[in-house]
Parts: structure tokens; sequence; C-alpha cells
């Protein structure tokens, strides 16, 4: 599940992580924004940013470490986001993110967070209530479907040829894989990673009461004013001509 080969890709293709749109520094946006500067989007734009800040949920998060592949990056926050995982973390051990230029337009819609180190993300992990389970085609792994969505889950995925770090093993609650029946051992990792997030956010909507699926009430609403604001470039202008 988490071996493929290199791929050149230009550097004109690549973006640094950092670049994504994605807010970094904990910036508080107005309680009001999205009640005051949504009106200025159109209908179809409104409905569709409500429709998906209803469909994300934090019960279910993705952790990425060393992938190589920048393609491979991009393609596994755009499932992140298609399948309404919001909480993402990137751990640098050896490398550093790159991603290509197809995640632009996801970045800014996920709550992104980077790591130095496997110690560093476990911890933060941790105090928001994660379990820990990593995509390893392991002997002692469990089927996908033996992952207990009752529990706030963390999938881990390491880097394309090395897997994950041998700093995470202590920490993991289990591994598991994805079981094949074909002639091929192993999956590309943004598929591994795609498949995992699709089985498991489904799994838990279909489980879970909605409102310990969904975000609750006031992160909803504090996502709103976020994305208001990220859609408008001068919203504090905006904001400060509408209230005189």
């Amino acid at each position: 599940m988490q071996r493929d080969k290199d791929r050149q890709v230009s550097d004109t293709e690549l973006v640094d992580i950092d670049t994504l749109g994605v807010p970094q520094d904990q910036t508080e946006y107005p309680d009001d924004a999205w009640d005051l500067l949504n009106p200025l989007l159109t209908d179809a734009r409104r409905a569709r940013i409500m429709a998906v800040a209803s469909g994300r949920t934090e019960r279910v998060s993705l952790v990425l470490q060393d992938i190589h592949d920048s393609h491979n990056v991009s393609a596994c926050l755009r499932s992140a986001d298609a399948f309404g995982v919001h909480s993402c973390h990137v751990l640098s051990v050896k490398q550093r993110f790159r991603t290509s230029t197809v995640a632009r337009g996801v970045g800014a819609w996920l709550k992104i967070k980077r790591h130095q180190s496997v110690e560093e993300c476990v911890a933060d992990l941790r105090a928001a209530g994660y379990r820990l389970y990593a995509g390893v085609p392991a002997p002692t792994a469990v089927p996908l479907d033996k992952l207990p969505v009752t529990e706030k889950i963390a999938v881990v995925f390491g880097n394309e040829h090395a897997g994950i770090d041998s700093a995470w093993l202590p920490h993991m609650d289990q591994l598991f894989t994805i079981p094949m029946f074909g002639m091929v051992e192993s999956l590309n990792i943004s598929v591994g990673a795609a498949i995992t997030m699709q089985h498991l956010t489904h799994r838990a909507r279909e489980t879970l009461p909605t409102e310990t699926y969904h975000l609750a009430e006031a992160e909803r609403r504090r996502l709103l004013n976020q994305w208001i604001c990220e859609q408008l470039r001068g919203w504090p202008t905006i904001l400060k001509r509408m209230r005189g």
C-alpha cells in the first residue's frame, strides 16, 4: 500500500505546502463575518459552502509523513476534502513536503497542521483524543473494516518506499491493511488513503449520531467565518464599511 516508483516532476509544478493558502497563524475571524459577508456570494456558491461545512468531520484525521511524490500529497489532500475529512497533519521527518499545483484550490478548505517530529505529532493527536492507526502491509495488520469507528481515528501513511518512520511504532494502537485479491501486492499511497478515508467516513456516518459525527455548531460557524473571509481578500475593509 505504500510502494511507488519515483516519478520526475518539474519545479514549476511544485508548491511548498506553506503557500496553499492555509491559515497557520490561528487567525481569529469576526464572529459575524459569515452573516454579514455571505450575501456577497452567489446563491449557488453560498449553498455549496454551507453544504461542505455541514459535511465536515474531525472523527477521522489524515496524517502524511515524508510523502515523496508531490502529486501523491496533492491527491491525498483532495481526497480528504472530498470525503469531508477536515483535519490533516503533515509530518516532515526526512524531507520537506511539496505539493503539486493541483492542491492550490483545496488547501484553504482544510485544517492542515505541520509537524517536525513524530513525537510532536503524536502528542497533538493524543491531546485531541485520537487513536492512531497506520496503513502498513505487516503480518500483524488487521483489515481496514476492523478499525473501530466509534472512536476518533487518525490514519497514518508514510513514505512511498520506506513506509512510516520507526518512531511511530511504540505509539500505534493498531496497524491495518486494505484487503486485495489481485496479482498486485500494493496500492499507490494516494489510492490507499482515499479508500481508507472513504471507508471510515462512510462507516462512521452510518454508525454515529449526526451530532457526534459532524462538527459542533460553534465549530461549523467558526469555519464559515473563516471561509467567507478567505473568499474575500478585502474582508476587513468590507466589514468596516458595512458597520459604518
